[in-house]
């Protein structure tokens, strides 16, 4: 089977940079430093539906990051920080948390927190319809800064939705910022058309991988004819079963290429595509979200069987975990005995714990 690549998909740049290479890596060193706090994700705010929504959780658990579910499990006291990256927060219980001394490195997707921004400044001379999955892991965290008005709608009921809920005002449609800039218009033109006599509006959210140099839904849209030729199936690696928004996209600008999407969840679902299809030409494409399907399927290609068995071994969960707890025990007894140089780094991370850190807080209220 012969595959093609393309050049931009793959992982979300912002996520690449700021996190999986900025605040994982600072975490791990953080939990393995006596003299600092310890930073903690909470898995609520990052993942849905048991991960088909959001974060992989599988991928997620297998790098043994400091994580509780949910904010209720944080230990007692506040000589710790909480990561609000990626999705943004549960909004209300990032506030309770502030209320409480918790401190928060706030890092979410900026284009997530834009329109978490655009949500909380809502005008109220207008009715908002928001696009997004019902399931997605925004609807849970804005809820409590959602207009009362609000229209929630999915390309396929925004018709039925708006005519049932609209109020009378005029409309603003808001997307989430996966969504083609297409899906958005299409609302807006719709609602126009309903009702013209109303200044109706859109507000454009569309992400840097939805429109910018390293969009994979531009670069699929300009595939030429030649680049196809001989392609009529594309294999889109993802988490199996993920409802998330991205893969949707995707899968949109794939098919309006006229290529069949299939699914691919594992590298034992490519071998198997590959034994039925030994001689066709595919286009495989990877999520912007991470997961445990990827690396074996890349590795399998570039270097075979052997080398991609080793690397489903290496990813496995629990061995990840073992070898991660292992490490930060080693690097543990190690900043004990170099505590100077182990404080001067939880110091310039700005984690640096101290009794006036460490003071006894109030009880969180139970979520």
């Amino acid at each position: 089977m012969e595959v093609l690549m393309l050049k931009h998909d793959g992982r979300c740049k912002w996520l690449e940079n700021k996190v999986l290479t900025g605040l994982m890596p600072m975490s791990i060193r953080m939990a393995a430093n006596p003299f600092a706090q310890k930073l903690y994700y909470i898995v609520d705010w990052i993942s849905n539906d048991r991960g088909r929504v959001g974060v992989d959780l599988k991928w997620f658990k297998s790098l043994g990051l400091p994580a509780v579910k949910s904010y209720a499990e944080l230990p007692a006291g506040n000589d710790f920080k909480v990561i609000n990256t990626g999705y943004d927060s549960i909004v209300s219980e990032e506030h309770t948390l502030r209320e409480h001394g918790v401190e928060i490195i706030d890092k979410p997707c900026p284009f997530v927190r834009r329109l978490r921004s655009s949500l909380e400044t809502a005008d109220p001379a207008y009715q908002y319809v928001l696009l997004c999955s019902a399931s997605h892991i925004i609807i849970k965290n804005f809820v409590s800064i959602f207009p009362r008005d609000m229209i929630l709608v999915q390309p396929d009921n925004y018709r039925e939705k708006i005519a049932a809920q609209q109020n009378g005002k005029p409309l603003r449609i808001v997307p989430y910022v996966t969504y083609v800039k297409r899906d958005a218009d299409e609302i807006l033109e719709h609602v126009n058309q309903a009702f013209p006599e109303r200044n109706n509006d859109k507000v454009d959210m569309s992400c840097m991988w939805i429109n910018s140099k390293a969009s994979p839904i531009l670069e699929i849209e300009g595939l030429t004819a030649q680049e196809l030729h001989g392609v009529s199936e594309a294999l889109l690696i993802t988490t199996a079963d993920s409802r998330n928004t991205s893969m949707i996209s995707l899968e949109k600008a794939l098919q309006k290429r006229n290529l069949k999407v299939t699914r691919i969840g594992s590298l034992r679902d490519f071998l198997r595509h590959e034994r039925r299809h030994p001689r066709d030409k595919v286009l495989l494409v990877r999520s912007p979200i991470p997961n445990g399907a990827e690396a074996p399927i890349l590795v399998y290609i570039d270097k075979g069987l052997l080398a991609a068995c080793r690397m489903i071994i290496g990813q496995n969960s629990t061995v990840r975990r073992v070898a991660v707890w292992s490490m930060i025990k080693v690097r543990y007894l190690r900043n004990l005995i170099f505590r100077e140089q182990a404080k001067r780094e939880a110091e310039r991370e700005g984690l640096l714990r101290s009794s006036a850190i460490a003071r006894k807080a109030p009880a969180r209220p139970a979520s």
